[in-house]
This record gives C-alpha cells, structure tokens and sequence, in this order.
C-alpha cells in the first residue's frame, strides 16, 4: 500500500510539471530539412535521372519531371492549424536559369484543398532561388496560421539540371512562461 502511495504521489507530481504554465506564450519556430529527404516523385516509374542525394533532391536528366514534397506536422493542433509559412529553395544545377513552378497546396483529401502555384527562376551563382507561401497565398491573412489544419505539400515541375535543396515550415508553439 505504502508503495501504490508513493507511486500515486510521484505520477501526480510529474503530471504536474508536464502541464503548460498558465499564460503561456505563443513563439514561431521553423523546422528545416534537405530536399533529398522531403521529396520524391509523382509517377513512380523507373526514373534513373532524378535523385534523391545529401544535396538536395536532383534532376539530373534532360527532361522536366513532376516532384512533390512535404513534412510532417507534428506540430499540429486539433481544429487549430499551426502552420504559418513554406518555403522551398531551387538550384540550377549547371550554372544555367531556368523557371520552375511550384504548386502548394493547404489541405487534405476530404476537404477542399487550396492551390497556390508561383514561379521563379534559378540563379547562375549557385545561390538558392526561394519560393515562400503563407496565409495570403490561400485567402488568409500573412502571418495567421495556414487555412487547413497543417494539411500541406508543394508540387514542382523541375526542370532538367535543377533541384530543390531544402524545405523550410514556420509553424507556431505554445511555450511556457517560466516560473516567477
């Protein structure tokens, strides 16, 4: 008995320091992953020109082809989305610009998902060309949380000798205020 009480005890104390301050604080975070990892392709035939590599997920052919990336949201809140903003960052794998279209899209299968397509073209100095939604892109505010309950993914037609090297979501948390 004397044991079960003890264990009672300790269970309660625990419960407690787990529970969320009162008054906590709501801190946009971003968590960012390598495009080799995020992305595969849309039609899972026998593509030997497009790979998934430590740096970044390649088109190495001569032909654009139809990839599609996404994270977990892990995250996420019940009836709350917590996403607030995607970005994917585009490489010219040549040294040559060329324009790639991206597609995000807020939603799940049973709802009706929201599209938002945008373009730009690859830089010739190495350097990332970043494509960014938010809350406007599907009829929201910017800075309010995505419409869709983090519910998201972004297709791309990439172009031959380009490829997407990373993946970033803003998305927010509840952290709590430390104890006075």
């Amino acid at each position: 008995m004397r044991i079960l009480l003890g264990v009672s005890i300790a269970a309660m104390v625990l419960a407690s320091v787990a529970q969320p301050a009162a008054g906590a604080t709501v801190e946009t975070r971003k968590q960012t992953a390598q495009g080799g990892v995020v992305c595969k392709l849309t039609d899972t035939g026998l593509n030997l020109t497009v790979k998934a590599k430590a740096t970044g997920f390649r088109n190495e052919g001569t032909t654009s082809t139809f990839v599609i990336c996404g994270m977990e949201s892990a995250n996420s809140q019940e009836n709350m989305g917590t996403i607030k903003g995607l970005t994917i960052g585009l490489y010219s794998l040549n040294g040559a610009s060329a324009s790639v279209t991206c597609t995000a899209v807020n939603g799940y299968a049973n709802s009706t998902p929201l599209y938002a397509a945008k373009t730009v073209a690859t830089s010739t100095n190495g350097a990332a060309a970043v494509l960014n939604w938010d809350a406007s892109d599907f009829g929201g505010t910017a800075g309010d949380p995505l419409a869709q309950n983090d519910y998201w993914s972004i297709t791309c037609n990439l172009p031959a000798k380009t490829s997407i090297g990373y993946m970033v979501t803003q998305f927010n948390v509840n952290v709590p205020n430390p104890p006075v």
